[in-house]
């Protein structure tokens, strides 16, 4: 137990530690190389780091810097990736109203935001299979002029078939699969065999990882996908309401 313990703060174990507990637990050469390769992910210095960032936010954020594919699902703002710059603050200010965060601190989280964007731009992973919600599309976060930027961006980004797959979920769809529920991603890291939920609230964030609940999440994205206009369709729709807006 004294080996396991990582104390109150959950340090990431050393290599030594590390080498010992497989060997105490005979962990096959396979899981011990996929462990050690998890114990970097951890020990690597994020770069959100400097930011007022939750510790399960920056976990988030980690995994989704380590992932090669992610699978999201929004039913009412657009996905964080694909947001622009006034349509995030504002998204960021209506969320934190109630609980009176000051402006510097809204103003840091969508830095944090965009900086994760320009990443995903540069590096081109991971993949991002968004599902978003038509009421996302239809809701006038910061009002039209915001929103016709926000449309403008996402068809613009739809284009970039190498990084994103863009579906809409349409109302016409009716009563789906995550009917009861607001978002989720699920995150894969190929190199370290590693797949994760995650789920987002309004006062806690968590993940989930055990092979009944990935099992779970994943028939819901397979249902939504099938549910889901296909790109093409998709496109037209945020056409259609972006030239409604203008």
């Amino acid at each position: 137990m004294r080996w396991e313990d990582g104390g109150p703060a959950g340090q990431v174990p050393g290599v030594a530690r590390l080498e010992g507990l497989l060997r105490v637990y005979e962990v096959s050469e396979s899981e011990a190389a996929r462990l050690m390769a998890l114990r970097e992910i951890a020990r690597t210095p994020g770069w959100w780091q400097g930011h007022d960032v939750q510790k399960p936010y920056g976990t988030f954020i980690g995994l989704e810097d380590a992932s090669n594919e992610i699978s999201s699902f929004e039913q009412s703002f657009v996905p964080g990736l694909l947001q622009t710059e006034r349509y995030s603050r504002a998204v960021t200010l209506a969320a934190h109203a109630p609980s009176r965060v000051p402006i510097e601190d809204i103003t840091d989280r969508v830095a944090v935001r965009l900086r994760r964007q320009q990443r995903w731009a540069e590096r081109r992973t991971p993949h991002l299979w968004a599902i978003v919600g038509e009421t996302a599309l239809r809701t006038l976060v910061g009002g039209p002029d915001i929103m016709r930027e926000q449309l403008d961006h996402l068809l613009t980004l739809a284009d970039q078939h190498d990084i994103l797959t863009l579906q809409v979920l349409p109302f016409s769809a009716g009563a789906h699969a995550a009917t009861e529920l607001a978002s989720f991603a699920i995150l894969t890291v190929k190199e370290a065999e590693l797949s994760s939920v995650y789920l987002e609230g309004p006062t806690s964030d968590f993940f989930m990882d055990s092979p009944e609940d990935l099992g779970t999440y994943r028939r819901v994205f397979e249902h939504l996908r099938k549910a889901a206009m296909n790109s093409s369709d998709s496109r037209a729709l945020i056409t259609e309401i972006l030239e409604g807006l203008t």
